[in-house]
């Protein structure tokens, strides 16, 4: 395939009026989209999990500007402590009319766990997860996919239930997905839903697969590389994850010595939590401007390595976790997921000679889309030149920017292009027609 250069001749003054670094340059194929490009996943790029405990009627305007594709429901570990009844379904229903806008693709997670109130059955039968898939068609929800339980994997260890093993859990889900499918024959089930703890995590997710890869329609698993400790750049590289286990996982379910029952089936795949910690009390990382460039450059490898879905924990005010605070004050992952919002088309190669400038590049008709996330600590001046491109302008924020709680900073086709330190920057081409 033939190469463009995408000239981006970036300098950065490392000493005041001394030395320069050395320059950026992009390259992407001339011949664009290639036939096997994969196109943006909304319900990646817009995929989060949602509560009843998040204020969407105090903010529903503000959560409008980051408007959901996805939604996952109930969010985290919340599936395990309550049952899944009807006055939490017309909750969560009443949530979505005050978003407004296309319904997004919904998820909904059935109770295995016994949590919650001590001595207060669980509705965790088979029977409550076909009450849950009629409840839901009551209320006109469209559910197209049901997850079973939630992180499986730590029961033995957070929840102190020693008897959840992989094999209890399997016979648990056979048992959901044979009572769900029987209510909705077109219902996808998904699951383990293993937790980002390493190693019992893929350890867990390894022996579902053997034990159930046969009934299981989308593997699920959650990554939160850290607990808020360690430094940025740590915590940065740690984005490697995005692509480690979708590759890992295809290799296991097409492999008969590990999947022995479902090798020749098509089993997607989707993360149902993501972040870059996994402490809710905790704002190191997940309220940072650090988190939200990771978040970003997540969802937008796991949306290049065609994953059915992925959401991000969480849509809005769990802890640090979410968008906005409980009190409405908009994160960084406010901004980076706003920016996200609007991309479309589909991905084309796109090569950085820096390292710390993460990189993507999408095609949609007449319009190409570039994305530059700076991960590094000084800003990087860029100089484009694009043969049959020309830039129609862009958007860009900083961590002062969320300081300001500004709006975007405005990038104008006609003055150079600065990627400031640990930035995102999406700049829009338009094709030059002669």
């Amino acid at each position: 395939m033939s190469l463009t250069p995408l000239a981006a001749c970036a300098a950065l003054l490392a000493l005041p009026l001394l030395t320069m670094a050395a320059p950026v340059t992009l390259s992407i194929p001339a011949d664009l989209p290639s036939p096997s490009s994969i196109a943006a996943a909304p319900a990646i790029l817009r995929g989060y999990n949602i509560g009843n405990w998040m204020q969407i009627g105090e903010f529903a305007r503000e959560m409008r500007q980051a408007p959901a594709a996805a939604l996952r429901f109930p969010g985290g570990n919340a599936g395990d402590d309550e049952d899944l009844t009807g006055a939490r379904l017309d909750l969560f229903k009443t949530n979505l009319e005050l978003l407004g806008g296309p319904a997004p693709e919904l998820l909904i997670q059935t109770r295995v766990f016994q949590g919650g109130r001590l001595g207060v059955a669980a509705a965790n039968t088979p029977e409550d997860a076909a009450s849950a898939v009629r409840l839901a068609r009551e209320r006109g929800l469209r559910v197209p996919v049901w997850e079973i339980g939630n992180e499986p994997d730590l029961f033995a260890v957070t929840r102190g239930d020693a008897s959840w093993t992989p094999e209890r859990y399997c016979e648990v889900f056979r048992a959901q997905a044979a009572a769900i499918k029987r209510e909705d024959p077109q219902a996808r089930i998904a699951g383990p839903a293993v937790s980002g703890a390493m190693p019992i995590a893929p350890a867990f997710a390894r022996r579902f697969i053997a034990l159930c890869g046969d009934v299981v329609d989308v593997l699920t698993w959650h990554i939160y590389p850290t607990d808020g400790t360690g430094s940025d750049a740590a915590a940065l590289a740690s984005i490697d994850e995005a692509t480690r286990w979708p590759a890992e996982y295809r290799r296991l379910l097409a492999d008969p010595a590990s999947n022995p029952l479902g090798h020749a089936r098509a089993i997607e795949l989707g993360i149902t939590e993501y972040g870059l910690s996994w402490r809710t009390d905790g704002q190191r990382f997940i309220g940072e401007q650090v988190g939200a460039l990771w978040a970003a450059e997540f969802a937008l490898r796991s949306a290049e390595a065609g994953l059915r879905f992925a959401h991000y924990f969480a849509y809005q005010g769990t802890g640090f976790h979410g968008l906005l605070d409980s009190g409405g004050a908009p994160r960084p992952t406010y901004y980076a997921f706003r920016l996200l919002a609007p991309l479309q088309g589909r991905f084309v190669p796109v090569a950085a000679s820096d390292a710390g400038v993460w990189s993507h590049a999408l095609v949609d008709g007449d319009t190409l889309s570039v994305v530059l996330i700076n991960s590094d600590t000084k800003a990087k001046p860029l100089r484009t030149t694009l043969a049959s491109w020309k830039l129609a302008g862009g958007q860009s924020f900083d961590a002062r920017v969320v300081d300001k709680e500004a709006a975007f900073r405005r990038i104008k086709p006609a003055v150079a292009v600065t990627l400031p330190a640990r930035s995102m920057t999406v700049l829009r081409y338009q094709r030059i027609t002669k």
